[in-house]
């Protein structure tokens, strides 16, 4: 009987093919995502269950309440962390741009530089303004803006491990994650040598640019943000830009302009590295505590009922949540957010990974605004273009990876092989809690 409910197992899963309007199964998955209806039906939080309406209304607010304040903390967080990397580099940042001759050094500095800064708009703009001022060419700042697109993954495999505490919890987080690794690498894949044997990409925004504008897009999430994190430290992003241009030697920049060791910096009793490595540790100490208490909220918040009325809203249609994560993405002005928040939400099961794949791509073109109106402020051509670069980059991605339903397959195959396999199989797996099953099964005999 074993042998022959498994032999049916495969045939069912090949029959499931995604469309842009079902939330349907990834193939590679189907047994796991099986197991995953048993694990969350046994484990559907009961907070909220035998209470009247308006205990479950106070309690409700109360969670959300919390649930907010640890997302604002979560931003505050990473808001110091790119602040204090900004510092500690600050005099290396002309630096970092000077291998943009090799398109490959150029893809890997965007890389890196956006994954220590955790932010790709500061990327993008150091990028555009370099380009705006002669200091690179439009044709260097392609790989670079490529590479500021695979960078900013990053932050979402950390918010991943902030569930490690649950295996299953912890496949479903890094499966929303490792989706948005793999659409950003695998759009690097197909359009990196395409662009350095054509420059497609590079042509069609040159033709494209010439407009010119002085508009300046403050993010919101800045405007709430700021009050907080520049009490601990607030860095001149301008002087960085500054010294990457020449305008400013080294010697004389003043990266520090705000925050609690403004006197001591300014005394000279306190170095700008140390200052930077304080604030780095608060961050990344405020960065965990912030994203477990976020997960253990909106496991209180939305384990039940609340859990299949978002399902069903999402799962309308594919197109509309590529176009709502461009729109909350342009409203708060960070791709980073709107990730860094599906990740705990996929993994809690809140929604399914085929339904976070076009918000992901969506928050994608979304942050692609900030390089856009930075371009605006410098009012150059060049500048201008290398923007519309990194605009038509993801567009391209989209069109690559996601109307046809089969030239999904490479980042939904990728994304089982990079979360479920070294989740179960690595030695980090043997760390984790297995999880329960709700009922006997006949392999349990």
């Amino acid at each position: 009987m074993v042998a022959a409910k498994e032999s049916v197992q495969p045939s069912e899963s090949a029959n499931v093919v995604m469309t842009p309007g079902v939330a349907g199964r990834s193939p590679n998955a189907a047994d796991y995502t099986d197991a995953d209806e048993e694990i969350r039906l046994e484990e559907e939080d009961k907070t909220f269950a035998n209470l009247p309406w308006y205990m479950k209304l106070l309690w409700g607010t109360f969670y959300f309440v919390l649930a907010m304040s640890s997302l604002y903390f979560f931003m505050v967080a990473v808001k110091w962390i790119g602040e204090s990397f900004s510092l500690l580099l600050g005099c290396e940042a002309k630096s970092a741009f000077a291998f943009a001759d090799n398109p490959i050094a150029g893809l890997m500095v965007g890389v890196v530089s956006t994954a220590i800064l955790h932010s790709s708009g500061t990327v993008t703009s150091i990028t555009v303004a370099l380009v705006g001022a002669k200091g690179l060419t439009v044709r260097q700042g392609v790989p670079i803006i490529m590479g500021a697109n695979v960078g900013t993954c990053v932050t979402c495999i950390m918010v991943a491990f902030a569930q490690m505490g649950k295996r299953d919890q912890f496949e479903r987080a890094m499966a929303a994650a490792t989706v948005h690794d793999m659409y950003n690498i695998w759009s690097v894949i197909v359009l990196f040598p395409i662009e350095l044997l054509f420059h497609p990409l590079e042509l069609l925004s040159m033709s494209m640019s010439g407009g010119k504008a002085n508009a300046y897009f403050e993010s919101p999430v800045d405007l709430i943000v700021n009050p907080l994190s520049q009490q601990l430290i607030r860095v001149d992003k301008s002087m960085i830009e500054k010294v990457s241009l020449g305008k400013v030697t080294c010697e004389k920049a003043v990266f520090l302009k705000g925050g609690a060791f403004l006197s001591s910096y300014k005394r000279g009793s306190m170095s700008g590295g140390a200052i930077g490595g304080i604030c780095l540790a608060i961050g990344f100490t405020l960065l965990v505590m912030s994203l477990v208490s976020l997960v253990y909220m909106l496991q209180k918040l939305f384990r039940g009922s609340a859990q299949k009325t978002i399902r069903k809203a999402l799962d309308f249609n594919g197109y509309v949540n590529i176009f709502l994560g461009t729109l909350i993405t342009f409203c708060v002005h960070s791709s980073t957010v709107v990730t860094s928040t599906l990740t705990p939400m996929a993994g809690l099961g809140l929604i399914t990974l085929e339904q976070v794949y076009p918000i992901v791509i969506g928050a994608n073109l979304g942050t692609t605004v900030t390089a856009l109106l930075a371009s605006w402020v410098t009012g150059s051509p060049d500048a201008v273009a290398i923007a519309l670069v990194h605009f038509w980059f993801n567009i391209w991605g989209i069109f690559l990876f996601y109307p046809i339903p089969i030239t999904r397959k490479p980042i939904l195959d990728w994304r089982c092989f990079c979360s479920y396999e070294p989740t179960r199989h690595l030695p980090l797996s043997s760390l984790l809690p297995r999880p329960r099953r709700s009922a006997k099964t006949p392999l349990d005999k």
